[in-house]
């Protein structure tokens, strides 16, 4: 019987005096049917690790924990000179933070986008040798990011096609922005969406639309078309590994950010829009029957 595992990102929820609101929120978390949390590992001091670990211990919440391989949450200009190997350094340096946390699945943004096709294979060979080195092996999936290696399709496909074992976490919404379209019509993006999901582990359940990562309004019939690319398509996924393992585990996030992800201006908070999301996406998962 196949698994399907939601947890709640903390992306915009201050943690609160030695995490004390987090603790609250993870008890309300659980008590919505979470099965944990989704935590940026570079916004926590790495001496309070141990102290999160143990929260969610007493909570029973499970972790999933997103990293990156270089230029952590973005902040400030890019800094020059970040090869492959230097993005390798940083990985491995997060994989043995996050092993203090024992994360249920590891999220990486990782890559770069400026880095020939070459070297991002060359990167993500690496990558899978540091992951079993540091125990992580079958555990982390690499984002399918903007700003990062796999954030076009045919990227991806190269990719996959010359490190098949790599495992990826799902997040469409970046790839329909890039590409300024769904890709659900034409030959080649379905080809290479197929060839594709068969890799994920981990989803990002968010809505985006030809012209934003993420959609305003998911419940607004302007847009009924994304909603159904993006339904369809987590089906597809979750459809595709429960014939690959009968018995798999898959994790998945409601993702939806704060501002600037989250349009200024509207009456309801990102939190508010992300609940409602939360229900509609396990009503989605949940028609296939498992």
């Amino acid at each position: 019987m196949v698994i399907i595992s939601r947890f709640r990102s903390l992306w915009g929820i201050e943690p609160g005096p030695n995490m004390t609101e987090w603790k609250k929120r993870f008890i309300e978390y659980k008590a919505h049917g979470y099965a944990g949390i989704e935590v940026t590992l570079t916004e926590i001091p790495p001496q309070q690790l141990s102290l999160l670990r143990s929260i969610c211990d007493e909570t029973g919440v499970l972790i999933n924990t997103l990293i990156f391989s270089s230029w952590p949450s973005y902040v400030g200009p890019r800094p020059r000179g970040l090869t492959p190997d230097v993005h390798l350094q940083f990985f491995r340096k997060q994989l043995q933070l996050a092993s203090i946390l024992d994360p249920v699945v590891v999220n990486a943004q990782s890559g770069a986008d400026y880095w020939s096709w070459d070297d991002s294979v060359y990167f993500y060979k690496n990558a899978l040798e540091i992951e079993k080195d540091e125990g992580f092996q079958g555990r982390v999936c690499h984002e399918t990011h903007r700003n990062r290696s796999l954030f076009n399709p045919y990227v991806t496909d190269y990719v996959l096609q010359r490190v098949p074992k790599l495992q990826i976490t799902a997040d469409i919404s970046h790839w329909v922005v890039v590409c300024e379209r769904l890709l659900d019509q034409g030959e080649e993006d379905i080809e290479i969406l197929t060839r594709a999901i068969p890799h994920v582990r981990h989803i990002h359940a968010r809505i985006g639309t030809t012209q934003s990562s993420q959609c305003p309004e998911p419940l607004n019939p302007a847009f009924a078309v994304e909603r159904q690319f993006f339904d369809n398509l987590w089906v597809r996924i979750v459809k595709s590994r429960q014939q690959e393992e009968p018995n798999c585990h898959i994790t998945w996030v409601p993702e939806y950010g704060p501002f600037p992800y989250h349009p200024i201006g509207t009456a309801q908070t990102h939190n508010g829009i992300e609940t409602r999301r939360h229900v509609e996406n396990v009503d989605t998962l949940t028609i296939i029957g498992i």
